[in-house]
C-alpha cells in the first residue's frame, strides 16, 4: 500500500512540528509551512493526498487558503481539513469547500480517525466543483493583475 501524504500550514512552529512527527509514527509523510503564502506553492509541488490548514493564519486565514488550493488543478477532491481554536467561525468554514473541521484543542485519536476517515472515502463530483474551480482562479487572476 502506497504511503500516503499530509501537508501541515500551521503558524504556530512547535504545534506543526508535533503534527508532523505524530503523522509519520502513524506512517504518513508528512511536509508543512508555517507561512501560507508559500504554502500554495509547495502543495502544488509536494501533491499530498490530504491537508490540514490552521483558520489562523499571517495575512491570510484557512478558509482562504483552502479556496486557493481547490483552485489547483487536481485539488478538487483532494480532503482538506481546518482547525481552529475560535468556535464562533467554525460554522462558516464549510462555506470555504473544507472536508472537515477540527476544533483545537483536539486528541491525537481526533485527528488522525478524520484523517483516516478522510483518505478512505470518495468524493463525488456533483458538477458544481469545476464551475467554482473556474471562479476562483479568475479571480485570483484579477488579484495578481491588480497587485502588480
Amino acid at each position: 500500500m502506497e504511503t500516503k501524504k499530509i501537508f501541515i500550514v500551521e503558524d504556530d512552529l512547535m504545534l506543526l512540528k508535533t503534527l508532523q512527527e505524530i503523522l509519520k509514527l502513524y506512517g504518513y509523510q508528512c511536509q508543512g509551512c508555517h507561512d501560507p503564502e508559500k504554502a500554495v506553492k509547495q502543495i502544488e509541488h509536494y501533491r499530498p493526498d490530504l491537508v490540514i490548514l490552521d483558520y489562523m493564519l499571517p495575512e491570510w486565514n484557512g478558509g482562504e487558503l483552502c479556496s486557493a488550493i481547490r483552485a489547483i488543478d487536481g485539488f478538487e477532491y483532494v480532503p482538506i481539513i481546518i482547525i481552529s481554536a475560535y468556535t464562533k467561525i467554525l460554522f462558516s468554514l464549510s462555506d470555504y469547500g473544507c472536508d472537515a473541521i477540527l476544533e483545537k484543542p483536539f486528541s491525537i485519536q481526533e485527528i488522525t480517525r478524520l484523517i483516516s476517515t478522510l483518505l478512505s472515502g470518495k468524493r463525488s463530483d456533483s458538477g458544481l466543483l469545476p464551475k467554482i474551480k473556474t471562479v476562483i482562479k479568475n479571480v485570483l487572476q484579477e488579484v495578481k493583475a491588480k497587485s502588480i
